[in-house]
This record gives C-alpha cells, structure tokens and sequence, in this order.
C-alpha cells in the first residue's frame, strides 16, 4: 500500500493535510529526533494518535534521535508506550530501538530513517530482512540511485518534499557563535540561516539542548520523479512541513496526490510553480552525482 506522510508541527495540521490528500501524519518526540519540527511529549502524542485515527489517517512518531547508553532504556518504554497506544509506525535511527522491537515482536512498526545514511542496496536490504515496516532512502541520492533501491528492495520510501537535513553535529554551533559574538542564546529559534563564503544561498539551521542541525538551502520537489518512484516499487512517500508554509505545503500535497492516483496533475504543477516561483524550491541531486 503506497503511503503519502506529512510531518506536522500541531494538532492543527491534521485535518488540512488529510483533505489534501494525506495517508498519515507524523508527529515528532520531544528531545527524541533529529529535526527542527515541534516535538511533542508522551502524553501529548497518545492524544495526538486518538485524533488522527478519528480523522482515519494512520499515525507515526519521528523518533530518529541516536540516544545514549543511559538514555536507551527509557528510550525503547517510550518506543513500546506508544506503539501499545497505536502508533502505526516509529521511524527510528538507533539500532538498540530495533533490538527491543525484536525482542517484543514489532519489528513491522518501525521505519528506519537514517537521514542522509541509506544509500546503498546491500544495506536497505539487511533491514528489509528484519521485517521491518518500511527503510527510507537518503533523498540526496540521484533519481536513478533511488530507483535501483527501491527495485531491489519491497519495502522503501523516500522524502520528497521540504527542506532536506544535511548535517546533524553534537557541536552546539549557534551557541558557540553567541559565545564568540556576544549575542543573546541562538537555541531553540528558527528563522536562522548559513551561508557559506562561496555560495549564495541560504542554509537554515537550528540548534536545540542535544544538536545542531543544518538543512538544505532548497525545497526538495520531486513531482515529476514521483511517478518514477512509483513504478519502482516504493510504498511511502514523504513530505517535511518544517520551515515552510501551510498552503505550499497543502498544494504540493494535492500534487503528490494525484498524482500516486494515476491522474493527470501537468496543470497543478505549472499553476504550483507560478504561484511559488519565489520560493527555493528545486529537484536536489536527482539529476546530479556531484555534489555543488
């Protein structure tokens, strides 16, 4: 069953996202990820699950943070809290995560998301053996490396939509920055960019208690490799509401679903981009191997 997954940053974003054409929304763990998104706690999410299964939507936790080793414990109660609670899926990071799904049976809940590491045949499939929901290919490989994946292996998604995360460092950046500088605390605040001496564009970053993050300087699009993917055999398809707004992101939605409904979507995509031509929006590396 092919999946359209919207990550949303409130309770607020359900509804909009299933009239556009959402499977399932997903939601992030407080202090459990690596993303920018709003995160919510344990209880909030058990609320969260009830309202999107009221919507008929299916519910998942992002919860792809590397925890440490006193960390893990409570991590894995979290994991089996929730998926007891519902939860149709957890995308993780950390194998001690897929150790107490082994032991407990769940393998089939959970979808490895590594970020930028999944980038190989061999390796999607060791985690496609392990029965596993889904494994989600790195979106900064080409369109063609996608696709040879996706092929080999039954059950793979890939993020087509939104800011893309590049980098993920212990390194408190913006706070070493305030330090050096003497401006106030950078932490917990979006609307913040890098830009490297060579380049032009702009690369947001943010910073929480555990990690810096640095996303892509454009808005990954990937309507007219959608159908592609498609046929090559992946099942989820993901979009990243972070640092964007809601009616680009709802129209993008609308795109992406007609599009996975075999209906012609040529007149939504030009309309899409006319009315976003200001926006950042790009293909990434689909078309290139080398890295600008």
């Amino acid at each position: 069953m092919e999946i359209l997954a919207v990550t949303c940053q409130s309770a607020d974003n359900i509804k909009d996202i299933h009239k556009a054409g959402a499977d399932e929304a997903v939601f992030a763990l407080k202090d459990g990820c690596f993303s920018a998104l709003a995160g919510f706690s344990k209880e909030e999410l058990k609320e969260l699950i009830s309202l999107t299964h009221e919507e008929g939507m299916r519910f998942s936790v992002l919860m792809n943070r590397l925890f440490h080793e006193d960390m893990i414990k409570e991590a894995q109660e979290t994991m089996m809290e929730l998926i007891h609670a519902g939860a149709d899926a957890v995308l993780f990071a950390d194998l001690g995560l897929m150790k107490k799904a082994i032991e407990e049976g769940v393998t089939d809940r959970l979808i490895y998301q590594p970020e930028t590491l999944m980038t190989s045949t061999p390796e999607a499939e060791v985690y496609d053996a392990l029965g596993l929901q889904a494994v989600m290919i790195s979106s900064l490989l080409t369109e063609g490396e996608i696709e040879e994946i996706a092929k080999a292996v039954k059950q793979t998604g890939v993020s087509v939509h939104g800011y893309q995360l590049m980098s993920v460092s212990a390194r408190k950046l913006l706070s070493a920055y305030s330090a050096v500088s003497g401006r106030e605390s950078l932490k917990n605040r979006n609307g913040l960019y890098l830009r490297e001496e060579k380049r032009n564009e702009f690369m947001p970053v943010y910073e929480n208690d555990y990690c810096a993050l640095i996303y892509t300087d454009y808005i990954l699009e990937s309507f007219d490799q959608l159908e592609r993917f498609q046929k090559a055999g992946v099942q989820r398809f993901q979009a990243d509401s972070w640092n964007i707004s809601p009616d680009s992101l709802n129209d993008a939605l609308r795109i992406y679903r007609n599009i996975l409904d075999g209906k012609d979507a040529s007149s939504l995509i030009q309309e899409y981009r006319k009315k976003y031509a200001d926006l950042p929006i790009s293909e990434g590396y689909y078309s290139s191997r080398t890295v600008k």
